[in-house]
């Protein structure tokens, strides 16, 4: 176990320089930067004490991720400039297959930041999501959010129904 905290601690320290190096473009704020970059080390611990491993899929998350906010945005912008504005509003219930808590929060972060959609409420495993149009394949998008999500997570996700109700 000691051994797992070292080699986790060296990379995390590694990874957090890397990242102060170069968001400070090399400066000498090393001063500074240390501390911080304890802090950060010691919070990833307590947020991440079992040393998940999602950099490796992070590029592909977050071109799945950009994209589909770009759609999202030009779809919710269309919308909004269309003259009879094609709304039709409503709820969704999703039935989570994640169980580790820091993917559900990703998720629901994810689900948030795309455009048209907003968790109005978390139950133990359910989200009521609401949608600006019903008619679309929501429940499709968010099992396809899930499972990216998952998959940087690298877990196995459970069955579970979906329901939409206006």
């Amino acid at each position: 176990m000691f051994d797992f905290f070292v080699k986790s601690g060296l990379k995390r320290i590694l990874f957090l320089a890397l990242c102060w190096w170069a968001l400070t473009e090399g400066s000498s704020a090393w001063a500074f930067g240390v501390p911080v970059i304890l802090i950060a080390l010691v919070s990833s611990f307590l947020i991440n004490p079992s040393g998940y491993r999602p950099l490796y899929g992070l590029p592909r998350f977050l071109g799945f991720f950009l994209w589909h906010s770009l759609l999202g945005g030009i779809d919710v912008a269309r919308r909004a400039l269309h003259p009879k504005m094609p709304l039709a509003p409503a709820f969704v219930d999703f039935s989570l297959r994640l169980t580790d808590e820091a993917a559900c929060v990703l998720l629901i972060n994810t689900v948030n930041l795309l455009p048209g959609t907003l968790v109005a409420e978390l139950d133990e495993q359910r989200l009521q999501v609401h949608v600006l149009d019903k008619d679309l394949p929501i429940l499709e998008s968010l099992r396809t959010v899930e499972e990216r999500v998952a998959a940087l997570f690298g877990l196995s996700l459970n069955q579970a129904g979906d329901t939409p109700h206006a």
